[in-house]
């Protein structure tokens, strides 16, 4: 069975845990361990030991009977799985505060994610670099997308500027969009939007503080 379909039938709530497992998986194999039980898991990331044990089952964690998850095979698995072996090229729309930020954000290549250009309107921010990624004119994005391939954008734009933007990347063949801009955007099938709502995240963390 083929990844793509491996990918729609696993829950979004187990996608959102792999990179929490992961990180875990990384620092034992840093010093040496070879397995690693679900009860150590769950002490670490306070989850059930089943839903852990289901969420590593799903993607083909190798595993020694009553012994745990081979750490550096359940590396390997969920890299492949989240296709973070694989470095993809990508572009931002929006070098403001939030933009620049994200360019000067290092680990977005061991995530699999390597930002090479941005795009603004801004006449001191066009023709420049910033944390070495060169910034091109908004005009130039169809041109930039076709001439590079590029098919990931990273989307921190204002909410009014965020579809007509959109529209102009689809149209040049985009197929993932990763969204900051706090609007929900309207695309074709077949174009992937991951939209990150900061003030969702602000309200639930706020929510949480009052309750307490």
């Amino acid at each position: 069975m083929g990844l793509f379909h491996r990918r729609k039938e696993i829950s979004v709530q187990t996608i959102r845990r792999l990179p929490q497992y992961l990180r875990i998986f990384y620092n034992l194999h840093a010093y040496g361990r070879e397995l690693v039980s679900s009860t150590y898991l769950a002490d670490e990331t306070h989850l059930l030991p089943i839903v852990i044990k289901k969420d590593l089952q799903a993607v083909g964690a190798p595993s020694k009977l009553r012994a745990g998850f081979k750490v550096a095979g359940t590396i390997e698995v969920i890299e492949k799985f989240l296709g973070w072996n694989n470095l993809n090229k990508a572009f931002l729309v929006g070098v403001g505060h939030l933009g620049a930020a994200l360019l000067g954000f290092d680990g977005f290549k061991n995530h699999g994610l390597e930002i090479v250009a941005a795009f603004d309107t801004h006449p001191e921010k066009v023709a420049s670099t910033v944390h070495g990624v060169p910034v091109y004119h908004t005009a130039q994005l169809a041109t930039m997308i076709e001439k590079q391939n590029l098919k990931i954008a990273v989307l921190t734009l204002p909410a009014a500027a965020a579809q007509g933007v959109t529209d102009t990347l689809v149209g040049a063949g985009v197929k993932a969009i990763w969204n900051f801009a706090p609007v929900n955007l309207e695309v074709p099938e077949g174009v992937i939007v991951q939209k990150e709502d900061i003030s969702s995240g602000l309200a639930e963390l706020c929510a949480k503080l009052k309750s307490k």
